[in-house]
């Protein structure tokens, strides 16, 4: 995302234990904010279902948060993740003014049409009216702030990212319990104390994006961000597959096995899925900073014409570059994924889960670990321009989360394991394809340059 490296490490070029907190802490607010704040209120709601037994509200409040938080974060996914590319591109282009007109039309329609999709959900949810109208709200307020988060880590200074994740942190979480023990509203506070949180986080997001953008638009900027989707539409697919096969496992075992066998493997994995969080923060903050460096160095070395022997210097360090984020990466989530599964008898009964929720949590947790690498191989290969690669492994992620899941329950096996199996599958496959491009990465780079074409011409 360019933009928001050169502030990362000027953050860490001031070689303080603040100045690095902060740095990673952005990492977690731009990859996990939403996601984080959802799942730290769905395992709240276990704890309070347990504390008021026989309150019905509570369940109903679990679920609305669980499928208006999966609808909106898969069909946001190519959203997002295509504006945010394409905000990128100009930044690196030095043409700012072609975003503005772009992010203001997307954030409309985004905020528009998820609203109408909440209103889609709340009418085949059947939820109870004093908790039905919070879905068509949650879900808008949840799409803008994927979207703003997308675009406003290039664009904002990390300080804006921080002040907005943690207001809405604080108003989510004090909101919450003000509503549901202070007013005396139960189930129904906790949902609307919740839903505040998350719109505190847009708002300071959308004012410190707003603030970013140019005061006048580039003439010659498109008209229409319809362009960007054309053009990175493998890179919506990838997304919006990936972000599928998150939920995926879940519909199927909601179709094969009932909703109460469903709701309690998704709390098991929205629990596990916390391991992930430190990885994701390292991950964004060296691929933002070393490795980008070590990109553009190669990059910037076969425009300016430099010899071979100092592209094949700069294609080393990027190899080696690239391995030590696999490994490092690798190393922090093995490190979190043994220490998870060492407490999560313990952790699964502190959230109010029931021991059937103990060997689907591990499961989720053991299959962290390739997930996280084959996320990292994902936006490698994002880098290295190969989109349908990484539509490829995508799409067998979701492919393999949905077959396995469904032949596990058939033979009486564990659900998690379609989780497992599609995190192996898809990090083999990954590795082995940014292997190859690393190893033919001076010889690609130019075999993909159409200067034959521009002499024939």
């Amino acid at each position: 995302m360019a933009g928001i490296g050169w502030k990362l490490e000027r953050m860490l070029d001031r070689d303080s234990l603040a100045s690095t907190v902060a740095a990673y802490l952005t990492g977690v607010a731009v990859t996990s904010a939403p996601w984080l704040l959802t799942t730290t209120a769905l395992v709240s709601m276990h704890l309070l279902a347990r504390e008021h037994a026989g309150q019905g509200e509570f369940p109903a409040v679990e679920q609305i948060v669980t499928v208006t938080y999966a609808v909106t974060l898969v069909l946001s996914a190519p959203i997002h993740i295509v504006l945010s590319r394409y905000t990128a591109d100009r930044l690196y282009e030095r043409r700012p003014g072609a975003i503005a007109a772009s992010i203001r039309t997307t954030l409309a329609a985004t905020l528009f049409g998820f609203l109408v999709v909440g209103l889609c959900t709340m009418a085949l949810f059947g939820a109870p009216r004093s908790l039905a109208y919070a879905i068509p709200t949650l879900a808008a307020l949840v799409g803008g702030q994927w979207l703003l988060l997308g675009v406003g880590g290039g664009l904002c200074s990390p300080a804006v990212v921080l002040r907005a994740f943690g207001a809405g942190t604080l108003v989510s979480i004090a909101g919450s319990l003000a509503l549901e023990r202070g007013a005396g509203l139960g189930a129904r506070g906790f949902l609307y104390g919740f839903a505040a949180g998350q719109a505190v986080t847009m708002a300071g997001m959308l004012i410190g994006v707003l603030r970013a953008l140019p005061e006048t638009d580039d003439p010659d900027a498109r008209a229409h961000p319809w362009a960007a989707f054309r053009e990175y539409r493998l890179l919506a697919g990838a997304a919006f597959a990936f972000h599928l096969s998150v939920w995926a496992d879940k519909l199927v075992l909601w179709v094969v096995a009932g909703q109460a066998q469903a709701a309690i493997y998704a709390s098991a994995a929205a629990l596990a899925w916390f391991s992930m969080i430190p990885a994701f923060a390292w991950i964004y903050v060296e691929v933002e900073t070393a490795f980008y460096r070590k990109f553009r160095s190669f990059y910037g070395a076969i425009e300016g014409g430099a010899a071979l022997s100092t592209l094949a210097r700069d294609a080393d360090e990027l190899r080696r570059e690239t391995a030590r984020i696999v490994r490092g990466a690798a190393a922090i989530q093995i490190a979190l994924t043994t220490i998870t599964l060492a407490a999560s008898s313990r952790l699964v009964a502190a959230t109010g889960l029931g021991p059937e929720a103990v060997l689907p949590f591990r499961l989720v947790a053991l299959g962290a670990a390739p997930q996280v690498i084959a996320m990292i191989g994902m936006l490698l290969l994002h880098y290295f321009d190969l989109r349908y690669d990484a539509f490829l492994v995508a799409a067998t992620h979701l492919t393999a989360c949905v077959v396995v899941t469904a032949g596990a329950w058939a033979l009486g096996l564990p659900p998690g394991l379609g989780f497992v199996t599609a995190s192996v599958l898809s990090t083999v496959i990954v590795l082995h394809l940014v292997r190859h491009r690393l190893q033919q990465l001076v010889v690609d780079t130019f075999q993909s340059q159409p200067y034959n074409a521009e002499l024939l011409g």
